[in-house]
């Protein structure tokens, strides 16, 4: 039986490491990514940098970043489009596609890529584990469950969506008209507003998908 990994990365030989590793604050939300060659992924990414030119010299130093570009910007957070060169020193993509597994989501922030992915099975999470470890990567498993286990709404969120959602139903986010925004809760987290925006859309989008279907 498939099983959803919840679990979180670090190294710095990781596809921009070096430009995480000198623009220091910097909070990712990967849209998509794919790859013509394994090896050299493309990514979609949501950026929230405190100083844009120094984010942007840091990619174009960063001896895995072939190119990048500029697509989309709102509220301050930018979407980059970036192709990455085969100077990755530990590719993760073209591991966990050896390996039959679908990324569900993934994201960067505090120094960790924290993802969510679906493995074909257990074994097939063992050794992605063993891939890492293997390559000197930092593990840290979270969360483990059955894909096809129903959850109750609660379980199906993760601690920090948990944590959002209700701290915005305390301070009166969704109050009409609204007692707080979203700037209250970044400071009550001690996290930034994209960070918020990202646990409250996705612990929508889970609780929806566990009431509807």
């Amino acid at each position: 039986m498939s099983v959803i990994a919840e679990y979180a990365v670090r190294s710095d030989e990781l596809a921009l490491g070096e430009a995480l590793g000198t623009a220091p604050g910097v909070e990712l939300d990967v849209e998509r990514s794919y790859a013509t060659e394994p090896t050299k992924p493309i990514l979609f990414v949501w950026a929230t940098v405190a100083d844009v030119a120094a984010f942007d010299a840091a990619l174009e130093s960063d001896p895995t970043v072939g190119e990048f570009e500029v697509l989309s910007e709102v509220d301050g957070d930018r979407l980059y489009r970036i192709a990455t060169t085969d100077r990755i020193g530990v590719a993760l993509y073209p591991a966990w596609v050896e390996l039959g597994a679908e990324r569900l989501e993934a994201r960067y922030a505090d120094g960790w890529w924290h993802a969510r992915t679906r493995f074909p099975d257990r074994e097939a999470l063992s050794a992605y584990r063993q891939y890492l470890e293997d390559n000197g990567v930092e593990f840290r498993l979270e969360r483990i469950y059955g894909s096809t286990q129903r959850e109750d709404g609660a379980r199906a969120l993760t601690e920090e969506q948990r944590e959002t959602l209700e701290l915005a139903h305390e301070l009166g986010f969704f109050d009409v008209p609204r007692s707080a925004t979203t700037t209250d809760l970044a400071a009550e987290l001690g996290v930034s507003n994209q960070a918020v925006s990202e646990r409250l859309r996705r612990g929508y989008a889970r609780l929806v998908k566990e009431t509807i279907e």
